[in-house]
């Protein structure tokens, strides 16, 4: 088969003053080239020189036709000025043409067909839009050379000549440049019937040459009355120009078809034989489809007769050679001729691309939605940034590609289907933790839109043409980018224990890979390789750390293969194939299966614990520290410094405990789980289920007088009794009052709850549950109420810290500064120190304050990986820090203070 060979040569700049600039040709040029490439419409390899020289127009026009083989087809484009000499010698204008030596600086017409003549080539079409400032230049410019009789210059065997006009009035508008020539009449319109399908008038999905020609003639006479293209056709058989990327099957084939009449669907049989040769993949495929479909009809006959055109196709219909043009009227414009070319002037002003809308508008909807989720969080910002950028991507890339989109869409409904399982499944506890409701609600629906608009895809999927010469370069700098993004995401955010939140950002990366890449690739539908291996980088990193691998995994597993045979089937299976599209749509579905099975029947595997709750026991022998990322308790020796014991399951993000002041018990609040856990410390094991509590638990108050734990839940705003001698809650929730932080109680039994919002201390009985007294103002954003000796009870603020006397019937504290943001503090048991900690920038800070004396005596400045909670030994000696963005619980001598190691959570 031979190959299909474009040049567009198109100058509207020239060195000569007295040839009027040109805007149309640049723009017709970059239009012809783009619809001409496009494997859905034409499929040319095609190249392009725009205001180039004479000598190397020339010799690029020689070398094209040189490299001609006998079944290739060429076109030759030209877009610019057409001279004639006095002997009334056709003549190209180029860059430097000089209007007084057009011999020796314009391009002859006859040495062009001699190129012409000369290539082997038995299909060679040659179309010229060629200006020369007549009739139309002070009207709508309409790109045409003054009796310029291209037949005689560029006639000849095997050839098509398609012309903007044969004749016009000759002017010249002097030596100055008017401005810009409007966009060519002729050639627009020549683009619209190839982009559009227009051109098919007689719906076999070929466009010709006749066919090209007529639809073009038809529209540009609607448009400009007075102008005339022509054809000069000397061939044997017919030119197939392009496809029709929009063909569907003929309204009177599809009624026959359906007819209940027998006879009536035995005449649609032909017509489909006929289709079955044609030159258009997908009229070939869709006449195939329904002769399968009447193989199996009621009717024998029927049955028998498709079964025989299935077996035995007929010739195609060879249609007589066009010779000469056909001949057209030569009557002027009428009122009603006029009045359509207003009508058509004006739509083709307003006239919107050629564009997939509803995948678009689809497209725009996920953008918006993952920009307002980026906009909106306030955690993760930089991750959600990064999938924002990816889904805005998306917009101009359907934009870009036009009839591929599809294709496009198609790559992005696997994908985004496991995506929007999992933002329902999994992940959407951790995102609607860390990104809060809203946030992940704008997430939820930009993953349901990419989805939406892969189904479309999917639907229009058996459409898609192949593509040809995929730009493998792109693809690989594609992959490169998403590559480095994800391992920049990686080292920098979650350098060493937490990765599992970065499967939605490396699910998005991979996706936009894919679907990027799979339209691009050779024959289309081979990008769904890509894509299933791209599916199984993602489920099987997930897999991988899984806790062992068991009956239950090997099903997964078995799944994964079985995608994996459906997604090579896919792409082997002849497009004719009627089941074709179920196996597509099954292995497009098979993803999201697999992963709803595997995330709901494999067990996790433990992560790198990851330490944030940190206790101290009375007998100073141990530390006890929770494990947010695997829902686990641990205890180590504080003389050691090893783990003590197998840690013990408690429910999710277990963010802080508590210890009895006998050391026999230890409270957890399990904040995503909304429950309270009880550990017998001495037999380490848990006691009993799980006590609920109201969602978000984070704090604690512990009265042994009275054997009562108050439990506060920052994001319900409201604090939960538990009888510790019954361990069931007591009363229904207590109201903690705006953006609660902390609480704490007295021997007196009265509650303490500080307010970030307010400044202040409310003061509750918890008895009666009502106020004890009015609330005690403290610093600006109060954090911490750490409760000392004697009944002092110290509240840090973010600068300030502040004691109250909980034992003294008025007690107004008088806030004291701390330098720089502080987050938490703790205190020693005679109550001499307070130990507070902040981050400001890239460092954290410990300051050690002597209460007595309202001062600071010591501070440790350095990356501590961000603390999140702090304990101090019984004597005062050493203080713990639990830390965020670093393994282990960072041990600190408190007279410095100074680091004297880390604990080792992995041991």
């Amino acid at each position: 088969m031979g190959q299909r060979r474009a040049l567009l040569v198109a100058t509207y700049e020239y060195q000569d003053a007295g040839l009027r600039r040109l805007a149309a040709p640049a723009q017709d040029a970059e239009a012809l080239a783009e619809v001409l490439e496009d494997p859905a419409v034409a499929g040319f390899d095609v190249q392009v020189l725009i205001n180039k020289p004479t000598h190397e127009v020339g010799k690029a026009i020689a070398d094209f036709y040189a490299a001609g083989e006998r079944d290739d087809l060429t076109l030759l484009y030209f877009s610019g000025h057409g001279l004639k000499d006095d002997n009334g010698r056709l003549y190209l204008a180029m860059k430097d043409t000089v209007r007084d030596s057009l011999r020796f600086t314009a391009l002859s017409a006859q040495l062009v067909d001699e190129a012409v003549s000369e290539s082997t080539s038995r299909q060679k079409i040659l179309i010229l839009d060629c200006c020369y400032s007549g009739a139309y230049a002070v009207q709508r410019f309409a790109k045409a050379d003054s009796a310029v009789h291209t037949r005689e210059a560029l006639g000849g065997r095997g050839r098509t000549v398609l012309t903007a006009s044969d004749s016009t009035q000759y002017a010249f508008e002097g030596s100055q440049i008017h401005g810009d020539a409007p966009r060519s009449v002729f050639t627009h319109h020549l683009i619209e019937g190839l982009r559009t399908g227009a051109a098919d008038l007689d719906a076999d999905g070929d466009v010709t040459t006749d066919e090209l020609y007529d639809y073009t003639y038809k529209a540009v006479t609607a448009e400009q009355p007075a102008q005339r293209p022509r054809q000069f056709a000397e061939t044997e058989g017919r030119t197939v120009v392009a496809s029709n990327p929009r063909w569907t099957l003929p309204e009177y084939l599809a009624s026959a078809i359906k007819s209940p009449l027998a006879e009536i669907r035995q005449t649609a049989l032909a017509p489909l034989g006929q289709l079955l040769q044609a030159n258009n993949e997908l009229v070939r495929r869709t006449a195939r489809e329904h002769l399968e479909l009447l193989r199996d009809d009621d009717s024998r006959s029927v049955a028998a007769a498709a079964q025989a055109y299935l077996d035995n196709p007929p010739p195609p219909v060879r249609p007589q050679p066009s010779t000469t043009p056909t001949p057209r009227r030569t009557t002027g414009p009428t009122f009603g001729a006029a009045a359509r070319a207003t009508v058509r002037r004006w739509h083709g002003r307003f006239h919107l691309p050629d564009l997939d809308w509803p995948i678009l508008g689809l497209a725009v909807i996920a953008a918006a939605a993952q920009v307002v989720c980026a906009v909106l969080a306030t955690a993760r910002i930089w991750e959600m940034i990064v999938v924002a950028a990816l889904a805005v991507a998306v917009v101009p890339a359907v934009v870009r590609l036009r009839g591929n989109a599809t294709a496009f869409a198609v790559g992005l409904a696997g994908p985004a289907l496991l995506a929007t399982a999992m933002a329902t499944g999994w992940v959407t506890r951790d995102l609607r933790s860390d990104l809060h409701p809203l946030p992940a609600t704008w997430y939820l629906i930009a993953s349901v839109a990419w989805l939406a608009a892969g189904v479309i895809g999917l639907l229009r999927f058996r459409r898609t043409p192949p593509m040809r010469n995929p730009p493998h370069k792109l693809l690989i700098g594609l992959g490169a980018v998403a590559a480095v993004l994800a391992l920049v995401i990686l080292l920098y955010f979650d350098r060493h224990s937490r990765v599992h939140p970065l499967n939605v950002v490396l699910l998005y990366l991979l996706t936009a890979e894919v679907t990027i890449a799979g339209p691009l690739i050779h024959f289309n539908r081979q990008f769904l390789v890509g894509w299933v291996v791209s599916g199984f980088v993602v489920l099987f990193g997930f897999l991988r750390f899984q806790s062992e691998t068991d009956l239950q995994q090997l099903v997964a597993i078995a799944l994964l293969a079985v995608w994996l045979v459906l997604g090579v089937a896919t792409v082997m299976l002849r497009p004719g194939k009627p089941f074709r599209r179920w196996i597509t749509a099954a292995a497009l579905l098979a993803p999201a299966v697999v992963g709803i099975v595997a995330i709901n029947v494999v067990p996790p595997a433990p992560q790198t614990p990851l330490a944030v709750g940190l206790a101290v026991s009375p007998d100073d022998r141990f530390l006890y520290a929770t494990d947010v990322e695997n829902g686990r308790v641990m205890r180590f020796s504080t003389t050691t410094q090893e783990r003590v014991g197998d840690p013990l399951e408690v429910g999710e993000f277990p963010s802080n405990l508590i210890v009895e002041p006998d050391g026999s018990r230890l409270y957890v609040a399990n904040s995503n789980s909304n429950s309270v856990s009880v550990i017998d410390s001495a037999n380490w094991t848990v006691v009993g289920q799980p006590i609920a509590v109201a969602p978000g638990p984070t704090k604690f108050a512990l009265s042994t007088a009275t054997h009562r734990l108050f439990v506060l839940s920052q994001k319900a705003a409201t604090i939960t009794e538990i009888n510790t001698e019954t361990l069931a809650t007591v009363g229904g929730p207590l109201a903690a009052g705006p953006t609660p932080t902390d609480v704490a109680i007295d021997d007196r039994g009265r509650l303490y709850i500080s307010s970030e919002d307010a400044g202040a201390v409310a003061v509750i009985d918890a008895k009666s549950r009502q106020a004890a007294r009015s609330p005690i103002t403290v610093g600006e954003e109060p954090r911490d109420l750490v409760p000392g000796p004697d009944g002092a009870l110290y509240v840090v603020s973010r600068a300030t810290y502040a004691v109250i006397n909980t034992k003294a019937g008025v007690s107004k504290p008088q806030p004291d500064d701390l330098p720089g943001p502080i987050t938490a503090g703790a205190t020693s048991n005679d109550g001499k120190h307070l130990y507070v900690f902040g981050r400001s920038g890239n460092d954290d800070t410990v300051h050690v304050v002597d209460v007595g004396g309202n001062k600071v005596v010591g501070s440790l400045t350095k990356n501590l990986g961000l603390p999140a909670r702090i304990a101090v030994s019984p004597d005062g000696q050493r203080i713990y820090l639990s830390r965020f963005f670093e393994p282990g619980i960072d041990v600190l001598d408190s007279s410095g203070p100074k680091e004297i190691g880390v604990i080792d959570t992995n041991g």
